[in-house]
């Protein structure tokens, strides 16, 4: 019985122990296997640039035969974690630089990349809905990286592309927060503007391009022909400028601050005027000269008229700052009397620039971050950017952020986000405009007579207030004949010229991905902007004296686009060929409106309660939908051959149903002749491709939004309502359409140099211009011949063409030392092909140019300047003999009348301007024009330089013009004025053959000035010029010494933009404009920054 119960018992504590047992074997297992899962590894390291050392900051890590892998950091680095293998193989790629297959292994292993030429044309581009590589591509297309922009202290993107491509041509007024004009590949209509579109990834953007931070952008490309513009068909014939914004190209969390501080000053220099005793004795000597030319009878000669000058200047001037009074001023010949000297009160007082001008400051900050994982990316970033500028009251400051999230949730399906905001507020002081509140216009032109502020006459002491401050003075205390009533300083404090502008944008993207080869996306955008414009004039001095005024303009858009894209792409062994279908909408909605209040109760108080009556008030809206049908296909064989072709139908809402749509398209080619057998033994020869293309795109921007439709213009008189008619219906319109032939031969040499040449022939077609009507059908405009009718119809053409040369040389490369140097030029020619039948003979025209077939749009008509007569010191011109006659009378002309004819020899000639004759007179438009750059990189230093310049072109200086004419008003005189005929050279007659002086100046004169100072082709002035845009220094800290501070990266760069300008004349800025002419605007600034940069 025991040895049961024992035995039993021992068979209980078996049966309890072997589950434990059982279980602890098992958890033993689950250990093991714990472990064995846990049992992966870890590999790191950095990858370089074999020949510099250099960090490769993107570069690809992939692990073979799997989906694992990564980019390297802002220093290169990388890590890659959860390896099974401990030494596997990985793959290391970089554009530029030759693909690398490593065993890796623990410890930090050091990777370097030999540079491969051929493998830049990998390179990856932003072309029309989707990218490409580079050797693919059949249209012109150029790209900027966002690490070429990064380091230039500027606002507006169009900007910075100046002389970094082939074919583009950019103006800039340099006035804070302004954008800079962009002209690609010539003229494409005669009526509108020829800006090109601006799309930001994948979506028609309509705001202002300085809304955006310059630090977000990942790279732009600039589609300059049909064939790379055609999938944007209706607003593709200015050409189209792709930016992208910056996505995550890390999993791991990157952080990136960047600060710039610069200072502002005038990039150019001002016109060279007379000082104040130059000004006196040129003033005397125009007085003296128009009472003899206005009573030849009483004045003999010149010095008769003498006295009766020095007795009557004064009244002409107005103000005497000298310390000799008016009668002992000047001497018998003029020449202000021995002694006479400015008081002392008024030798700080007469530069009417001083006070308004300053040294402007810049400041830029930015922080971004960026990171994610397998599943997701982000990027993040916030901007502030404050200028200041070199004109005081003017400035802008812009607070941006921005944020891109990715998420792929499943292998066919991929997400994404975006979201972008701008808050802005510019101040405009007094910059715009050709009178009194333009500081240019006013300090340029204001004698040096006449003094900011106020002075006792007879002593020449400033004139304090009650509190002991000096006081303006506007003229009216002593009745100052040049703008008596304005003050251009005192008004621009008194006055306000402030914008705000709000802007807020999303887009949101599906990628579905199917039957392994398709994917389907769909994409939508919404952009809201809000601008509010308010524009106040003071009550005490200036324009709205004595009311004062408050202005309003509000302006907001709001605009939609739905794409819907699907695409197809498959490799058949050596072919490979994808294809796009797409849909797309878009929306524009615009509102304004507008108002006025005047007599204000407070000062200076903008509100409108302040205010107690409405002066004017309007508002209007706008709606433009446009719907489009596109597709492409592309083949590539053997990467050697390629072909590709697209097509657009586009409806637009400016144009009535039965012509609402219109067909784009494109088709091209390209052959990488290097890849050729026969070409092969050429060891010299890296890359040798041709492409040639032909292509259409579209305009519906020749027309107003209702282009189409009969429209009136109301008015009120009283309660009284009555209408007219603005625009005659025009049921027939259609698209302008722009051509585009190109054909390119692009080449790489020596494993060093680069170089590729262009042709383009672009050519707009069915042009929109205004057609007279019999006055039957409607009055809806007015001329000088009366009123008018006129309806818009398709009807002229447009040429240009042009070549575009764009190269760069490595001079030398090894690890411590590269040197690059690199120019591009381009020789555009423009002609107007056809016009309206009625305008066929006499052409169009429009100002100072005629639209002529046969002639550049923008080919000066002007008065024809023969030279001085050195007989009289008059002005000559050539005489209209298509209108006047000389001795017998012609049937149909008029005689010319015999006070303004001048006979020299045989010749005849005129002084008379307004009835002389007027010829063709050279082109606004350059010969050619192009860049010249530089970089040189030692280790971490790198030293960078952009020249710009243009060659030939003619520019209507008027500003000049004005400088050099005298009157009965005073105003600042050019020094050139000091060159003017004085008296009959010693031998010259009559007869002599050298009578006339071509490049002479006429005689100081007042009353003979508006003769002999007309406009005429003696103003235009080469346009030739040569800029230094910019030189950037950089410095990239070593990786030892950052490494002990815990961050991947510093960097910092001294910068100046626009460092000087070299022009046919000084204070004449050639671009200012790209039709030639001028009108007293800012120029470009002079920018010193300094700049860090710190990624973690």
């Amino acid at each position: 019985m025991i040895l049961v119960v024992t035995t039993m018992m021992k068979h209980d504590k078996i049966r309890k122990t072997i589950p434990r047992m059982l279980r602890f074997l098992f958890i033993c297992m689950l250990l093991f296997v714990g472990k064995a899962e846990a049992q992966t590894f870890e590999i790191s390291g950095r990858v370089l640039d074999d020949e510099t050392g250099d960090p490769l900051i993107g570069a690809s890590v992939i692990v073979k035969d799997t989906h694992l892998g990564c980019v390297t950091d802002w220093n290169g680095s990388f890590k890659l974690s959860g390896l099974s293998s401990e030494r596997p193989i990985i793959i290391i790629s970089y554009i530029g630089m030759k693909t690398e297959e490593r065993v890796a292994h623990s410890g930090m292993m050091e990777i370097r990349l030999q540079h491969d030429t051929q493998s830049l044309n990998e390179v990856v581009v932003q072309v029309a809905y989707g990218t490409a590589k580079k050797q693919s591509l059949i249209g012109s297309v150029s790209s900027v990286s966002g690490r070429e922009l990064e380091n230039r202290p500027v606002t507006s993107l169009a900007s910075l592309l100046e002389g970094t491509t082939t074919g583009v041509l950019v103006n800039s007024n340099g006035e804070p927060g302004t954008d800079a004009g962009v002209l690609i590949r010539g003229f494409s209509s005669v009526n509108v503007s020829n800006t090109p579109l601006y799309v930001v990834d994948g979506m028609a953007y309509k705001g202002n391009i300085s809304d955006l931070n310059i630090m977000d952008i990942e790279s732009v490309s600039v589609l300059k022909d049909a064939a790379s513009a055609a999938l944007y068909g209706n607003r593709a014939s200015n050409g189209v400028i792709l930016i992208t914004t910056k996505r995550s190209k890390s999993k791991d969390l990157n952080v990136r601050f960047s600060v710039k501080q610069g200072i502002y000053t005038r990039g150019m220099s001002d016109y060279e005027r007379l000082g104040t005793d130059d000004f006196m004795e040129a003033m005397w000597l125009s007085n003296r000269n128009s009472l003899v030319s206005s009573n030849p009878g009483k004045y003999v000669t010149p010095s008769a008229a003498n006295a009766d000058a020095n007795a009557s200047i004064m009244g002409v001037l107005g103000y005497n700052i000298y310390n000799v009074d008016n009668e002992s001023l000047f001497d018998s010949n003029g020449k202000l009397a021995a002694g006479a000297v400015v008081r002392d009160a008024y030798k700080n007082d007469l530069d009417w620039y001083a006070p308004i001008k300053r040294n402007g400051y810049r400041q830029e900050y930015g922080i971004s971050g960026e990171g994610g994982n397998e599943k997701s990316d982000y990027y993040i970033s916030l901007g502030y950017l404050d200028e200041k500028g070199y004109v005081k009251y003017t400035g802008f400051d812009r607070l941006t952020l921005q944020a891109n999230f990715n998420l792929t949730p499943r292998k066919w399906l991929k997400l994404g986000m975006q979201a972008n905001g701008s808050y802005q507020n510019i101040q405009s002081g007094s910059t715009s405009g050709s009178y009194a509140t333009n500081a240019f216009y006013f300090a340029r032109m204001t004698s040096p007579i006449y003094p900011v502020h106020l002075h006792n006459a007879s002593t020449g002491d400033y004139i304090l207030d009650v509190s002991g401050n000096k006081q303006y003075d506007d003229g009216s205390a002593n009745a100052r004949p040049q703008n008596i009533g304005r003050h251009l300083i005192w008004e621009t404090e008194l006055n306000s010229d402030k914008t705000q502008r709000k802007i807020l944008a999303g887009q949101a993207y599906a990628d579905i991905h199917f039957l392994r080869d398709f994917t389907f996306t769909v994409k939508g955008n919404l952009n809201l902007t809000d601008s509010e414009n308010r524009y106040y004039l003071n009550a005490i001095v200036g324009a709205a004296k004595d009311i004062g005024r408050s202005y309003r303009y509000n302006y907001q858009y709001k605009t939609f686009q739905m794409q819907e894209e699907l695409k197809w792409q498959k490799m058949l062994g050596e072919h490979y060929i994808d294809a796009l279908l797409a849909h797309e909408n878009y929306s524009y909605d615009y509102t304004y409106l507008t108002g006025r209040k005047d007599y204000e109760t407070f000062p200076g108080k903008e509100e409108w309660s302040n205010f107690s009556t409405m002066g004017a008030l309007t508002d209007y809206k706008v709606r433009y939908r446009t719907e489009s049908y596109l597709g492409r296909v592309r083949y590539n064989y053997n990467e050697k051959y390629f072909a590709e072709a697209s097509f657009r139908y586009d409806g637009s809402s400016r144009f009535h149903p039965d012509h609402r749509w219109g067909c784009f398209w494109s088709a091209g080619g390209g052959w990488i002749l290097s890849k050729e057998n026969f070409l092969k033994e050429i060891k010299e020869l890296d890359f040798l491709k041709l492409r040639a293309s032909y292509g259409e795109v579209g305009n519906d921007a020749g027309v107003g939004y209702y282009g189409y439709m009969a429209l009136y213009n109301l008015v009120t008189n009283g309660e009284n309502v009555a209408a007219y008619k603005s625009q005659n219906e025009a049921k027939d319109i259609r698209w302008e359409t722009t051509t585009s032939f190109g054909i390119a031969l692009e080449a790489s040499l020596f494993k060093r140099w680069n170089l590729s040449i262009e042709y383009f022939d672009k050519r707009s077609k069915d042009l929109l211009f205004d057609v007279n009507l019999p006055l039957s059908a409607g009055a809806n405009t007015t001329s000088n011949l009366g009123a008018m009718a006129v309806v818009t119809k398709n009807i002229g053409t447009m040429s240009n063409r042009g070549w575009e040369l764009q190269t760069d040389v490595d001079v030398f490369r090894n690890k411590d030392w590269k040197w690059n140097v690199g120019m591009n030029l381009t020789i555009p020619w423009n002609k107007v092909v056809k016009l309206p039948k009625e305008n066929r003979e006499a052409g169009i025209l429009t100002g100072n140019w005629r639209f002529m077939e046969g002639h550049s749009m923008y080919e000066w008509w002007l008065t024809q300047f023969v030279g001085v007569d050195q007989m009289t010191g008059n002005s000559l011109y050539e005489i209209d003999y298509d209108k006047y006659y000389i001795g017998e009378a012609v049937e149909g002309k008029t005689e010319m009348p015999e006070a303004n004819l001048v006979q020299i020899g045989e010749q005849y000639y005129t002084t008379n301007a307004s009835i002389a004759r007027k010829n063709w007179s050279g082109n606004a438009l350059p010969n050619y024009y192009g860049a010249f750059s530089t970089s040189l990189k030692w280790k971490n230093l790198s030293l960078s330089a952009l020249l710009t310049y243009s060659v030939g072109g003619k520019m209507y200086d008027t500003s000049y013009a004005s400088l050099m004419a005298t009157g009965t008003v005073p105003h600042a005189l050019h020094k050139d004025v000091l060159k003017s005929w004085s008296a009959v050279p010693e031998g010259m007659t009559e007869n002599s053959p050298n009578r006339i002086d071509p490049n002479g100046i006429p005689i100081l004169d007042a009353n003979m000035s508006i003769y002999n100072n007309a406009a005429s082709n003696r103003f235009l002035k080469d346009a030739s010029y040569l800029s230094m845009k910019n030189v950037t220094l950089a410095y990239s800290m070593p990786a030892s010494w950052i490494r002990r501070l815990d961050v991947n990266s510093i960097e910092l760069n001294l910068s100046i933009e626009n460092g000087f300008y070299l022009t046919k004349r000084k204070g004449l800025n050639p671009q200012e404009s790209f039709d030639g002419s001028t009108n007293n605007k800012f120029v470009s600034p002079r920018i010193f920054s300094l700049g860090l940069t710190v990624k973690l």
